[in-house]
C-alpha cells in the first residue's frame, strides 16, 4: 500500500498540510499517516491544538523519542544551540525515521510529505516541489512550496480550523516552548504567560551536567551587564555569561535593552500572524 505521511508540529504550515492532504490532495484517507513527534517541551496549548486536529481532521499518532528534551539536554552535557542543534535530529527526525522505517518494513511504500514554503529562507527557495530526502533515503512532496502565508491562513479558514492559540498570544512559534533561538520578544511574553516553562530551565541550568555551567540560552544572547554568572573560560579568563534568569530580565526592557519598563501589559497582545516565521 502506499503511505503518505506527514509530520505534525501544531503549527501553522502542519496544520495546512494537513488540511491539503485530506480535503484537497485527492489522496484516499486510509494512505494518510500523520505523526507528532513530541519533544517532551512544548505548550499544553499545543498539545491540546494536535490533539483537537487529530479529532476534527485527521488520526495523529504520537511519537516520542528515547530521550525527552532535558533528558536529552542531560545526556549530552549541554543544551542545544543555533550552531549544533541536535535537538531536531534526535526529538524530531530520529524517531520519524524510525516510524516511516517501519512501514516500510510491513510493505509499503512511503512517500514523504513537508510543509516547507520557499518564502521562510533562501535555502527553501530553493527547493523543487518534489525531491528525494537524503535523511530518509526516500521520496519527498512539498505541496505548499509556493504557497505564501495568506493561503496558510486561507485554507485554515476553508475548513473551520483556528490556528494554534499560541500565534495570537504572540508567539512566533509553536514547537519547543521556549527554543533556545526564540526572540526577545517572544521570550518575554512566555515568561509572563508560561512563568513555570522558565523553572524547569533554571533548575536544569543548575544541574550543568559534565560542563561548569550549562545555559539554556546562548552564553552570549543578552548584552554584557546583563550577564550574572561569572566562570572561568579556557586559559585561566573569567568571562560573564547568561543565565535564564538574565535573558528574561533583558527581554522586559526596552530597545537595546535600555533599563525602561517593558511595554508588556500595557498594549494589547498582538498577533503574529505577518511575520511569516514558524517553528
Amino acid at each position: 500500500m502506499k503511505i503518505n505521511h506527514l509530520g505534525i508540529s501544531g503549527g501553522k504550515d502542519s496544520t495546512a498540510l494537513l488540511l491539503w492532504a485530506v480535503h484537497e490532495s485527492g489522496y484516499p484517507r486510509e494512505s494518510i499517516r500523520a505523526t507528532f513527534a513530541d519533544t517532551g517541551n512544548e505548550c499544553e496549548e499545543t498539545y491540546a491544538y494536535v490533539r483537537m486536529l487529530s479529532e476534527r481532521v485527521h488520526p495523529i499518532e504520537w511519537i516520542r523519542p528515547e530521550r525527552d528534551f532535558y533528558e536529552l539536554a542531560r545526556h549530552k552535557g549541554r543544551f542545544p544551540s543555533a550552531t549544533v542543534r541536535f535537538c531536531t535530529v534526535e526529538l524530531k527526525l530520529k524517531p520519524s525515521k524510525a516510524y516511516v522505517y517501519g512501514l516500510l518494513e510491513e510493505g509499503h511504500e512511503v512517500v514523504l510529505h513537508t510543509g516547507v514554503r520557499a518564502g521562510e529562507s533562501h535555502a527553501r527557495a530553493l527547493l523543487e516541489p518534489e525531491g528525494f530526502d537524503d535523511w530518509y533515503a526516500l521520496p519527498v512532496r512539498r505541496p505548499l512550496l509556493r504557497w505564501s502565508l495568506d493561503d496558510v491562513w486561507a485554507i485554515h479558514a476553508r475548513y473551520g480550523i483556528e490556528p494554534n492559540p499560541l500565534y495570537a498570544m504572540g508567539m512566533s512559534r509553536v514547537g519547543c516552548a521556549p527554543c533556545v533561538m526564540s526572540q526577545k520578544k517572544e521570550i518575554e511574553r512566555m515568561a509572563a504567560l508560561f512563568p513555570e516553562r522558565f523553572d524547569r530551565i533554571r533548575e536544569a541550568e543548575l544541574d550543568g551536567g559534565s560542563r561548569e555551567c550549562n545555559t539554556f540560552f546562548s552564553p552570549d544572547k543578552v548584552p554584557a551587564r546583563f550577564r550574572s554568572r561569572e566562570v572561568t573560560a579556557k586559559g585561566g579568563r573569567l568571562v560573564r555569561i547568561a543565565m535564564v534568569d538574565d535573558v528574561v530580565r533583558w527581554s522586559q526592557t526596552g530597545y537595546r535593552g535600555e533599563e525602561t519598563p517593558s511595554l508588556f501589559g500595557e498594549e494589547p497582545m498582538t498577533c503574529s500572524h505577518t511575520s511569516g516565521m514558524c517553528e
